[in-house]
């Protein structure tokens, strides 16, 4: 059952996030040949979090991700951290959409960069995993949870398949103090907006059994990131064109988003950062 919320932020980003001809068309204006393209020639438009590939990167590496190892990515988007993660780090990931339209661009997009023997893409709903118990070496989350209100569901869904010894890996957003702003990337309006303080999550994954690492602050190099976006967003849109892949109202939608982040960033209204937490053995 997916519920009203997961109904309003999946369409929301099936409108917003890159599609398979966009990609395309992003490809050939750097000169790129699809059929010989490369997940790296994707990153800047697949990675549809903070940071970026950097971030994916840096995750991983706080989460020890090794070759071989089963790892699960989260509301994986078209696919970009789940690529990363196998072309980078020789895991064999599988990636979890919602949206019909990111799971369908991710499998394209995986065909195109010839990963489709590491990188599986599975369409499903984080609060009900079509997965047994205990077959991930490590799942990582990037920008999902603050977009689900039923964080008992998802989490105790995230701890049932990791297994022991294993982690799980967040790159989340938090709420901080004072008025949040709005449109947000995920959140045209507070309803589809979910975020909790970074106690609170803690707090679960402790009961969940986890050991819970330190939380390590990204908030001033979000805003960064956002600044850069809103100035690539405005260069774009003064030339009546869309910015890396994306339509000219996507990059409308998406700036304003930005700006939107920018703000509550700087302000400490939204926090985000990286968190690994390990399951008791």
């Amino acid at each position: 059952m997916i519920t009203d919320q997961g109904q309003k932020v999946s369409a929301l980003w099936s409108r917003l996030a890159v599609t398979a001809d966009g990609a395309f068309a992003f490809l050939k204006d750097r000169g790129i040949a699809p059929d010989t393209a490369q997940a790296d020639d994707l990153h800047a438009i697949d990675m549809i979090h903070m940071g970026g590939v950097a971030a994916t990167d840096k995750l991983a590496a706080l989460a020890g991700i090794t070759a071989g190892q089963h790892v699960l990515d989260v509301g994986s988007g078209v696919g970009g951290p789940a690529r990363r993660l196998a072309s980078r780090f020789g895991a064999d990931v599988c990636g979890i959409e919602l949206s019909e339209a990111l799971h369908g661009t991710g499998e394209t997009l995986t065909r195109l960069v010839g990963l489709a023997g590491s990188v599986r893409h599975v369409r499903g709903n984080a609060l009900s995993f079509p997965f047994e118990d205990a077959i991930f070496d490590a799942v990582i989350m990037q920008h999902v949870a603050m977009q689900i209100d039923e964080k008992d569901r998802l989490f105790a869904e995230l701890a049932r398949v990791i297994k022991p010894g294993g982690c799980l890996a967040l790159h989340e957003l938090f709420s901080g103090a004072g008025k949040i702003h709005y449109p947000l990337p995920w959140a045209t309006e507070p309803s589809m907006s979910a975020l909790e303080p970074i106690d609170a999550c803690t707090s679960r994954l402790a009961g969940l059994g986890f050991t819970v690492g330190p939380f390590t602050d990204e908030s001033e190099e979000g805003r960064l990131y956002h600044a850069s976006n809103v100035a690539a967003y405005d260069r774009a849109l003064a030339a009546d064109e869309g910015a890396l892949g994306l339509t000219v109202d996507a990059t409308k939608v998406r700036r304003a988003a930005s700006a939107a982040m920018e703000h509550n960033l700087a302000s400490g209204s939204i926090k985000v950062g990286l968190l690994v937490a390990r399951r008791v053995a």
